[in-house]
């Protein structure tokens, strides 16, 4: 893992009531082949029903700013599913490394 910037403000991607979980600090390779130093959540949104999201946060190339990823959504309160399917990937790229 290279050294990254501190964790990001997910205010952006919370309304009120809703709940973030950190999962994970990794260094994750993208569908292109990358890897990107990325911090991992999951979150609880309450707005429209329950839904979780599982979001990939990492720093943009512009100094200051955030790209995040939805990298997975299911409808309900599936916070603990959704962490390990992220640690899962995290794992299984690992192991390919």
């Amino acid at each position: 893992m290279r050294d990254v910037a501190p964790a990001p403000d997910l205010d952006l991607l919370l309304a009120p009531g809703d709940q973030a979980q950190f999962v994970a600090l990794c260094d994750w390779p993208t569908r292109m082949g990358r890897v990107e130093a990325s911090w991992l959540y999951v979150v609880l949104h309450r707005g429209h029903g329950l839904w979780t999201h599982a979001y990939r946060v990492v720093p943009d190339r512009r100094p200051g700013h955030l790209a995040v990823f939805l990298e997975r959504a299911e409808e309900g309160d599936r916070r603990t599913p959704l962490a390990e399917w992220l640690r899962a990937r995290v794992a299984a790229a690992d192991g390919r490394r």
